[in-house]
């Protein structure tokens, strides 16, 4: 409809079609820390022991690391990783993506998430890889303290005996645990360079 102005009240017409850029709606999550709530409103919970991970991630001289950009990976509690070759997997839990992406301003972080199983001859773990000022990416693993199955697992067999307590995920009492991630110096937590899990 046309007013005596002589402007219209309609709105120009948009495209149809955008060139992107698209993201998987987890990224564009305000906060991805939770692997447990698949969606806002749906109440469908995965199945397997609910955690709470604290940790930090420290400088070469002890600091709090400042702008980390940190991503979680990890099997479900039937031991399966989310992969495009376990997609019709009887044990793949559909209210559990086992991915987890943070960015933290002071090098703090808190994931909740399901106590992964395990997998084939691998420990229980948690892939983390750490992207941050100066450094391109860094990967490493981080097991759950006292398992038996980190007696046999072969990439924590693979390091020295002394190294291996840096990758340990700690329990706090009442599925809380804790995590110091060093990057850099005399305690620095063992990064592999191209990890396969």
């Amino acid at each position: 409809m046309t007013q005596s102005s002589g402007k219209s009240n309609r709105l120009i017409a948009t495209n149809e079609d955008t060139l992107g850029p698209y993201y998987p709606i987890s990224l564009c999550d305000n906060d991805s820390m939770d692997m447990t709530a698949v969606r806002s409103g749906i109440i469908h919970k995965p199945k397997g022991e609910k955690i709470t991970i604290s940790g930090s991630v420290k400088d070469i001289n002890g600091n709090l690391a400042n702008g980390v950009l940190l991503e979680f990976w990890q099997a479900n509690a039937d031991g399966i990783y989310r992969r495009p070759d376990t997609e019709t997997h009887p044990d793949l839990d559909p209210w559990f993506t086992g991915y987890a992406r943070t960015r933290s301003k002071d090098g703090n972080f808190q994931l909740t998430t399901i106590k992964p199983g395990k997998s084939g001859d691998r420990a229980p773990n948690i892939t983390l890889t750490i992207f941050s000022d100066g450094i391109m990416r860094v990967v490493t693993q981080l097991f759950f303290e006292g398992n038996p199955a980190n007696e046999s697992d072969p990439l924590l067999q693979s390091i020295p005996e002394n190294l291996r307590d840096r990758l340990m995920i700690k329990s706090t009492g009442d599925n809380s645990y804790e995590i110091e991630i060093i990057m850099a110096g005399e305690n620095e937590t063992p990064f592999f360079d191209d990890l396969l899990s």
